[in-house]
């Protein structure tokens, strides 16, 4: 769907006080978090950008597709963002976003070699979930991936696998699942 009608999308989760994170995959295989608390955005992400930093680059999401789930999955960033009104502007191009904060050195440094390392654990993951799940496997993953994201490095990579093998429902699968998916982790 293009971005116009996912930013009706939001606005209609947000007038009906829902609580929970949209998950936003992109036509080009990006993909975004919106926390919204009673209908409140709490929270954005896009890749490694986060809080104002993101509306840029949502801002230039041409079309994809979307999923809400009840939970959120990033911290509570509302004190960094202003009043949903506002954001769903900037979002919709109506009003300049506000200038990014300078990333500290630290981060700018770690972040990048800490996402390369998710990625390619979500990109194994993935692929052997898909045996299992069939084409719903990146949505599933991508909500525990998120889950790890926000809660930073360093990663417990075997509780995330036992994590997403629940999702499967069926023991023996989930077992072979969980040996599949960390064999394959490991040779990366």
């Amino acid at each position: 769907m293009p971005f116009a009608q996912l930013l009706a999308e939001l606005g209609a989760l947000c007038s009906a006080k829902r609580t929970g994170t949209m998950f936003i995959a992109t036509s080009d295989n990006q993909s975004a978090r919106i926390g919204l608390r009673q209908g409140r955005i709490v929270s954005l992400v896009f890749r490694t950008q986060r809080g104002l930093e993101a509306v840029g680059q949502i801002r230039m999401i041409s079309a994809g597709r979307f999923s809400f789930s009840d939970a959120i999955v990033d911290r509570d960033s509302s004190t960094d963002l202003p009043d949903t009104p506002d954001l769903l502007a900037w979002l919709s191009g109506d009003a300049p976003p506000a200038p990014a904060a300078e990333p500290s050195t630290a981060a700018t440094t770690t972040q990048p070699l800490a996402n390369q390392q998710l990625a390619k654990a979500q990109a194994a993951i993935e692929a052997e979930l898909t045996e299992f799940v069939g084409p719903i496997a990146p949505l599933l993953c991508r909500e525990h991936i998120a889950r790890a994201a926000a809660a930073g490095p360093p990663w417990d990579f075997p509780a995330l696998v036992a994590a997403v093998a629940r999702e499967i429902g069926d023991r023996s699968k989930e077992d072979r699942f969980k040996q599949q998916a960390l064999a394959r982790l490991r040779e990366r």
